[in-house]
C-alpha cells in the first residue's frame, strides 16, 4: 500500500488526461480527492458517515459543514460504478451538454471508462480497499453539476469530489 496521504497529489495528477477527455470548449471537469484523515469509530453508518465526511471537511479550508447524514451505499464498491456512470454516461460526459457527437465516440467512451477505472484503482492503492462509501454533499461554488462520495477505508477516509465547472 501506498502513502494514504499522498493520495490527494496522485488522483490529481492521474486525473489530467481524464479531465481531458471530459472538458469541453465552455466548461471543465474536475476530478479530485479531498484529504485523507484517520478512522475513528465503529461499524460504518449513517452517523459514523457524517462525522468521518466532517472530518475530512475539517482538515481542509473552507469550512463546510455536513447538514444531512451519509448513508452507505448497498455494495462498498459502488462508488466505483457511480463514477464510472457518470462518466461514460453521465452529467460529466461532453455531449450531455453539447450536441456534437465527435464528443461522444465509442473509443472516446471506453477511453474514459478506463481512465475512471485507473483513478479508483489508484485511490485504492494509497488509503487500502474501500469497505464503506456514500454520497455526502460537500462544498461546489461554481459547480453546475457535482457529486462527492466519502470513501471508508479500515483505516482512513475521504472524499472524492467530481463535477462540471464554469
Amino acid at each position: 500500500m501506498l502513502n494514504p496521504l499522498d493520495a490527494p497529489a496522485a488522483v490529481s495528477a492521474a486525473a489530467e488526461p481524464f479531465e481531458d477527455l471530459l472538458d469541453d470548449c465552455n466548461q471543465v471537469a474536475s476530478v479530485e480527492l479531498c484529504h485523507v484523515v484517520p478512522v475513528t469509530g465503529t461499524a460504518p453508518g449513517p452517523d459514523l458517515m457524517r462525522r468521518l465526511a466532517q472530518a475530512v471537511y475539517d482538515a481542509g479550508p473552507g469550512g463546510h459543514r455536513v447538514g444531512t447524514p451519509v448513508e452507505p451505499f448497498e455494495s462498498p464498491q459502488a462508488w466505483r460504478e457511480v463514477l464510472r456512470r457518470q462518466v461514460t454516461d453521465g452529467f460529466m460526459q461532453p455531449v450531455r451538454r453539447y450536441s456534437d457527437p465527435g464528443l461522444r465516440t465509442p473509443a472516446r467512451i471506453r477511453r474514459t471508462g478506463e481512465l475512471a477505472d485507473g483513478v479508483c484503482d489508484l485511490i485504492e492503492a494509497h488509503p487500502g480497499p474501500v469497505r464503506c462509501s456514500g454520497d455526502v454533499g460537500g462544498p461546489h461554488t461554481g459547480s453546475i453539476r457535482w457529486r462527492n462520495l466519502l470513501l471508508v477505508t479500515d483505516d482512513r477516509a475521504t472524499v472524492l469530489a467530481f463535477g462540471i465547472h464554469d
